[in-house]
């Protein structure tokens, strides 16, 4: 089997001043202070970053992440698929229960702050199809806008039924020390809130900021060395099939429901990619977490995105499944500062922005 031993986060933020490495640097400190004692020899160091390059101009960061933390490993790279830093994730489970490795540092790290949104954006739409969808100046913003409007029809929901997701996020954000917006907010303001692409507005948008999270991952033999409170990855299940605008599906999600042998229940905690308000509904709704046009009903029910999700406690990019695995594994340890909750069962929802490509990630402790 494979376990999770310790983790490190920062809280997400704007840093202008700091690099790459330097927003590494602090979560690995705050790793070191919770694991029995850190080798100076770990595996593999698997890092999921997707615009280190464009935005930074940082090419082989996972060599020189390895070399700044003074971490000996025969195997460090960088995983890019989109922002969907699951594929990280799945690349270090795979070279643990391969017996290729016996540890991995897994790190997430994604940087936005020093650029203007314009610019941020027209990055994030090389996500897109390049020929026929990027150089005619679509953007992720205007398919997720597309898809609420088609869901919208469908179900016969307005605009309100939506705000529920950004309230609840921010709700729960509020009591999270790692997250970007810890405010709580009304429905008046989502209403009034600036219009991105119609019906689209700014609080259906997950916030992207800075952010570095780093998860030590061991073989079940190696990991009492480390802490004596364990968490097992179970399994993980992978799909890539493309969003149906027309049917209102994200195929992908429905595929790895599916496939995850796992039980799901009300009683599990989860993590969701709601990179939009309409994702976070799909998404729910493609789990089985709740009915086809009743997704944002119950959620009062679900333990989902306690953290505060992508839209409140930020979005730092593929760094935000990192961040997702974190606090699982703190949530299940009974070490989150937000409070412990009562749950044997975590599962993890990692996709790209549109939820082509998904992950799904199944965690025991």
């Amino acid at each position: 089997m494979v376990s999770i031993v310790g983790s490190g986060l920062i809280k997400i933020d704007r840093y202008y001043e700091f690099s790459e490495t330097d927003l590494v640097i602090e979560a690995y400190k705050n790793l070191i202070l919770k694991v029995k004692e850190m080798p100076s020899s770990i595996d593999a160091l698997i890092l999921a970053s997707t615009y280190s390059d464009t935005l930074s101009k940082n090419l082989m960061l996972a060599f020189k992440l390895s070399n700044k933390l003074g971490i000996k490993t025969s195997i460090s790279f960088r995983v890019e698929n989109g922002d969907n830093g699951g594929s990280a994730v799945l690349a270090a489970y795979s070279l643990i229960k391969s017996g290729i490795a016996n540890s991995v540092l897994l790190i997430g790290v994604d940087k936005f702050s020093d650029y203007p949104s314009k610019y941020v954006n027209d990055v994030i739409s090389y996500n897109l199809g390049n020929e026929y969808q990027y150089q005619v100046g679509l953007t992720p913003h205007a398919h997720a806008a597309l898809l609420m409007k088609r869901y919208m029809k469908k179900f016969s929901k307005d605009y309100d039924y939506f705000t529920k997701w950004p309230l609840k996020m921010h709700e729960n954000a509020v009591e999270n020390p790692y997250a970007y917006l810890r405010f709580k907010v009304d429905k008046k303001v989502i209403m009034d809130s600036q219009i991105v692409a119609e019906p689209l507005r700014l609080f259906d948008v997950a916030a992207r900021a800075d952010g570095a999270s780093v998860v030590l991952i061991t073989s079940d033999e190696l990991s009492r060395k480390f802490t004596d409170t364990t968490v097992r990855i179970e399994n993980i299940v992978s799909s890539n099939l493309p969003l149906d605008l027309a049917s209102v599906r994200i195929n992908s999600v429905r595929d790895v429901a599916k496939k995850l042998t796992a039980k799901m229940s009300s009683n599990d905690i989860y993590e969701i990619h709601d990179s939009y308000s309409i994702l976070a509904t799909l998404e729910l709704e493609s789990l089985g977490l709740a009915k086809d046009g009743n997704g944002l009903d119950n959620l009062d029910n679900v333990n989902v995105n306690l953290g505060g999700g992508l839209k409140a406690r930020g979005y730092p990019g593929s760094a935000a499944a990192i961040y997702q695995l974190a606090e699982l594994y703190l949530h299940l340890i009974g070490e989150h500062p937000r409070g412990k909750i009562d749950a044997e069962r975590g599962f993890l929802l990692s996709t790209d922005d549109l939820g082509n490509s998904s992950h799904l990630v199944a965690l025991m402790r």
